[in-house]
């Protein structure tokens, strides 16, 4: 299934550190929340779109594996 669109949202009474996540929309048109933004990880919303959510994940793994190694 694959990501149709994504939007950056606040959660409502969520904790600082939880406050903003990446809701996507799905092909099935379930919308799913995806991760939590991280304050230094810049990953635009629509960088996402037509990825699966595997994909996506892996992708926020590597943009925070590269700025914890000094390369952004």
């Amino acid at each position: 299934m694959r990501i149709q669109s994504v939007e950056l949202i606040a959660l409502p009474g969520a904790p600082a550190y939880q406050e903003r996540v990446y809701r996507a929309k799905l092909e099935s048109g379930e919308a799913v929340d995806l991760f939590q933004a991280h304050w230094d990880v810049h990953l635009p919303p629509e960088n996402l779109i037509g990825m699966t959510i595997k994909e996506a994940c892996r992708l926020r793994v590597q943009k925070m594996v590269a700025v914890a190694q000094g390369a952004h």
